[in-house]
């Protein structure tokens, strides 16, 4: 219960800001890029919010890959942790990713095993 009023709050801080200025920030989360998605019928507002989830979703992608590669070469405990937290990050969001995306990820878990 209390999620579905966090959820109505957060909208309506997004909309009193504005929707459109509020998905053109640099720092929106996915949370309210996906809660604005499922909240109107602004076509404008739904192309601008997945353009921006999709360009965010991006980043962490590569920001997963890069972390990857930093680790990859190195022994010991805290590089292995770091790697799997990778790997299992970029499992979680393959499901999100772009067709090119997808394909450096599936080499990147390919090449992890």
């Amino acid at each position: 219960m209390s999620s579905i009023l966090d959820d109505q709050l957060r909208l309506m801080a997004l909309k009193q800001y504005g929707l459109i200025k509020s998905i053109k920030t640099s720092d929106i989360s996915e949370a309210d890029l996906s809660l604005i998605l499922k909240n109107t019928d602004n076509e404008t507002i739904e192309q601008l919010a997945t353009e921006q989830l999709q360009h965010l979703n991006s980043q962490i992608i590569q920001n997963n890959l890069n972390m990857y590669h930093k680790f990859y070469d190195l022994n010991g405990m805290a590089a292995y942790r770091a790697r799997t937290q990778s790997v299992n990050e970029l499992q979680n969001r393959y499901e999100k990713a772009s067709p090119d995306e997808k394909v450096k990820i599936l080499d990147i878990l390919y090449n992890a095993h």
